[in-house]
């Protein structure tokens, strides 16, 4: 390590210093400790703005913590100073992607596997976007890419329209507590393939795109919310079906995304 002595206080110099903010950052990413990775590499780049390394672990840091804007921030500045690789495309389409940019998801996916056919990630993604722009076929084609390269990680998703819905919101809705299926009683719930772009779009930072169920209405400023409930509740069954078809798992994300909305709208964190 390279130090100095100034003025009567010792300094270590700015390449030392960088390599040992690196080398934190990226041991502290590897572990799972996404907070002291984003401090770390945010410090770096003080000291270099255009460092790689650290505007790459910026955006897996920040997106893993569910930060998409601070992500694509980071990736965007990336994709401006340097010559993305497959890696960081990759990264870029899931950024899009949560950011609800479908457009974008899929043009990043393509670029990474045009620079590397064997990624199945961007593969994946592809396929998401696709479903999601209106482009089912399609997206069933890039779907088998990702679950011929890595059947484990990338199954081939299943399809969800002849799953029984009707029964198995009923079970979902039995499941819950007794003050939850008093909320729900009188309000309606309708399906949905997947969440509307403009329905995620209304919130900053948008909704993710893997969102199972959303409510229609705005919670009353004044009054009681348990009286003053939502016009209706959409379920959304192709996330919902997702990874697994199984019933059980399907009743329980059901009951889930049940009691979320429900306790979303009244303000709570749990029931008394």
């Amino acid at each position: 390590m390279r130090v100095r002595k100034v003025a009567g206080t010792w300094t270590v110099d700015s390449n030392t210093l960088v390599a040992l903010r690196l080398r934190e950052a990226t041991k502290a990413l590897n572990e799972g400790r996404l907070d002291h990775a984003l401090i770390e590499a945010e410090e770096l780049l003080d000291e270099q703005p255009s460092h790689q390394q650290a505007l790459e672990i910026v955006s897996q840091a920040a997106l893993a913590m569910g930060d998409v804007v601070m992500a694509l921030e980071a990736l965007n500045r990336f994709v401006e100073l340097h010559n993305p690789g497959p890696r960081v495309l990759q990264t870029l389409a899931v950024a899009r992607f949560e950011a609800v940019d479908f457009a974008g998801a899929l043009a990043a996916a393509e670029q990474a596997t045009g620079l590397d056919s064997r990624m199945a990630p961007g593969w994946h993604y592809q396929g998401l976007a696709l479903e999601r722009i209106g482009k089912p076929e399609t997206a069933r084609m890039r779907f088998k890419c990702a679950a011929k390269l890595d059947p484990t990680g990338f199954p081939i998703p299943h399809e969800w329209e002849d799953l029984p819905w009707a029964e198995l919101l009923g079970q979902a809705l039995d499941s819950t507590p007794q003050p939850i299926q008093v909320f729900y009683d009188g309000i309606p719930i309708k399906w949905a393939d997947f969440p509307a772009i403009e329905d995620l779009l209304e919130n900053y930072p948008p909704l993710s795109p893997f969102t199972d169920a959303m409510y229609r209405g705005q919670p009353p400023a004044e009054g009681d919310p348990w009286v003053y409930r939502p016009a209706q509740v959409t379920l959304f069954q192709g996330n919902l079906s997702r990874p697994s078809r199984d019933h059980e798992d399907v009743v329980r994300r059901i009951a889930e995304a049940l009691m979320h909305e429900a306790m979303h709208w009244l303000g709570i964190a749990e029931l008394p």
